[in-house]
């Protein structure tokens, strides 16, 4: 939560609208969770098969082919998988957890320092680029992904691989 939060502060600084709404609905929604306030959502996680899940991908990687970057469509697409997701994340845990085992701590661990030390990165490089007005020396991940998401094919691919790995996440997947 404190990541996001994190986020989210930066992104006001930046000034990025979007970044700001998908980071601060984020940290909103786990500080939610994480402080029980959440009494609305599903009796248990929702569960979808292959064939819904291979839908919505395709139709969210056609629009996205044929739709203009940073048109209406675009964003549409982008935005509208917030409130889903949030939907998808409010169901009633158990009670009673089961203790963690030694692998899934050392898996949250890895996560954590994944995301602290990209994070970091990606100040250090939005920063560097600002502060020496150099996007060669110091790229961030957007001018790095900015060509491909020039192309009609990079957006497609990119938000069927955004989609596919929050399905993944998230584990809405029926096994």
């Amino acid at each position: 939560m404190i990541f996001f939060l994190g986020m989210t502060l930066f992104h006001i600084w930046r000034g990025s609208v979007q970044d700001i709404l998908i980071f601060g609905i984020s940290a909103a929604v786990i500080f939610t969770q994480v402080f029980g306030l959440t009494s609305v959502g599903f009796a248990r996680q929702p569960k979808f098969g292959a064939i819904p899940i291979a839908v919505v991908l395709v139709a969210s990687g056609s629009i996205m082919f044929f739709a203009e970057r940073h048109g209406a469509w675009n964003w549409f697409v982008i935005l509208s998988f917030i409130p889903i997701g949030i939907a998808l994340l409010f169901y009633t845990d158990a009670k009673t957890q089961l203790v963690e085992t030694v692998q899934v701590l050392r898996s949250r661990w890895i996560w954590v320092i994944w995301a602290i030390g990209f994070g970091f990165i990606e100040v250090v490089a939005y920063l560097g680029s600002k502060i020496y007005d150099d996007l060669e020396a110091f790229p961030t991940i957007s001018s790095i992904l900015d060509p491909a998401l020039d192309t009609a094919l990079g957006r497609a691919v990119f938000v069927i691989f955004w989609l596919a790995s929050g399905v993944y996440l998230f584990g809405v997947r029926r096994r």
